[in-house]
C-alpha cells in the first residue's frame, strides 16, 4: 500500500511538472522564438555602421515602425535585403553586404530590425514579421526600381527571407543556417511537448518550393549546435536549383560570409545574364 502511494506522488509530481512547463512553454513561447530580449537596446543603438549605410525608418502597412540601414546601388546592380537572427541586430548584417566582396560590384544593401526589438515599434510574430519583409521588399523596390533584388535570411531571418521570396520575385535567394519549420525545431529542443500549440510555424519546407529565384544558394556549419546541419541539407533537397554549401567546423554563427565570394560572383554573372524586363 505504501509502495501505492508512493507511486502514485511520483506521478502527481511528475503530472503537475509538466503541467507547468507545458503551461510555461505555451504562454511564453514568443519571448523564446523571438529575442528581442537578449539584445542590449543601448549597445544596439550604439553600434556603427558601414561606409556607404544611412539609418532610416521604414512604415509597415500595419503602421509599425522599423529601424532600417539603407545603401543605394550602383546602376544595373541589385539590392540585397538580410533578415537577421533571433537574438541579433541588423547592422552586422548590413555592414557584411555594404562590405567586401559585395560593395565591389556595387551592391545595394537594406537591413531592417524586426518589430519589437531595438528601435523598431510593435511586437513580433510570424504574421508581423513577414509584413516587415513586405514593407522591405516594397522600399528597396521603390528606392531602386531598376534594379533586381536579391533576399538573404540567417536562422529566424531564413522565415523571413523564405517567406517573402515565395510571394515576390527576386533574383536570388541566400539563407545561412536555416531551419526546415518550427515544429521540427520545437521537437528538437523541446522532445516531450507538444507542437500543436504553437502560435508561429515559419514553414520553410512547403514555401521554399515556391520561391520565385533563379538561384538558391544555402549554407550550413557542419557544427551548428543551434539548428542542425541536417535542416539546411533538407531544404537543399527540396529545391533542384539550390547550391548547398557545408561548412566544415562552422557553428551557427561563424558561418556567415563564409561563402560570399563564390555566391558574388556567381549572383553578378546572373545580374549580367538577365534582361531589365525579369527585373
Amino acid at each position: 500500500m505504501d509502495k501505492w502511494k508512493v507511486a502514485k506522488g511520483i506521478a502527481k509530481g511528475f503530472l503537475i511538472g509538466y503541467a507547468t512547463v507545458f503551461v510555461l512553454a505555451t504562454v511564453f513561447q514568443r519571448s523564446i522564438v523571438y529575442q528581442s530580449w537578449a539584445v542590449d537596446f543601448e549597445e544596439a543603438t550604439k553600434r556603427p555602421f558601414g561606409p556607404g549605410l544611412t539609418q532610416g525608418t521604414i512604415t509597415t502597412n500595419d503602421g509599425e515602425m522599423l529601424k532600417a540601414y539603407w545603401k543605394k546601388p550602383a546602376p544595373g546592380m541589385p539590392v540585397i535585403i538580410t533578415f537577421h537572427g533571433n537574438a541579433a541586430t541588423p547592422q552586422p548584417y548590413a555592414n557584411r553586404f555594404a562590405g567586401k566582396p559585395w560593395s565591389d560590384s556595387g551592391y545595394g544593401v537594406l537591413a531592417v530590425a524586426y518589430r519589437g526589438y531595438p528601435g523598431s515599434t510593435g511586437k513580433p510574430s510570424e504574421h508581423g514579421l513577414l509584413e516587415d519583409g513586405r514593407a522591405a521588399y516594397d522600399f528597396a523596390r521603390k528606392q531602386a526600381p531598376n534594379s533586381q533584388v536579391v533576399v538573404h535570411g540567417h536562422s529566424l531571418g531564413s522565415g523571413v527571407a523564405v517567406g517573402i521570396s515565395s510571394e515576390r520575385r527576386v533574383l536570388a535567394l541566400i539563407l545561412d543556417a536555416p531551419f526546415t519549420n518550427l515544429e521540427d525545431m520545437a521537437s528538437d529542443k523541446f522532445p516531450i511537448l507538444p507542437t500543436f500549440t504553437l502560435f508561429d510555424t515559419f514553414r520553410n519546407n512547403e514555401r521554399i518550393k515556391d520561391v520565385h529565384a533563379q538561384k538558391v544558394y544555402i549554407v550550413h556549419g557542419m557544427s551548428d549546435n543551434v539548428i542542425p546541419f541536417g535542416y539546411g541539407k533538407t531544404l537543399a533537397s527540396l529545391r533542384p536549383d539550390a547550391t548547398f554549401f557545408p561548412v566544415k567546423g562552422a557553428d551557427h554563427v561563424d558561418v556567415l560570409g563564409q561563402r560570399d565570394t563564390e555566391i558574388e560572383r556567381e549572383i553578378t554573372g546572373l545580374v549580367r545574364k538577365t534582361p531589365k524586363s525579369a527585373s
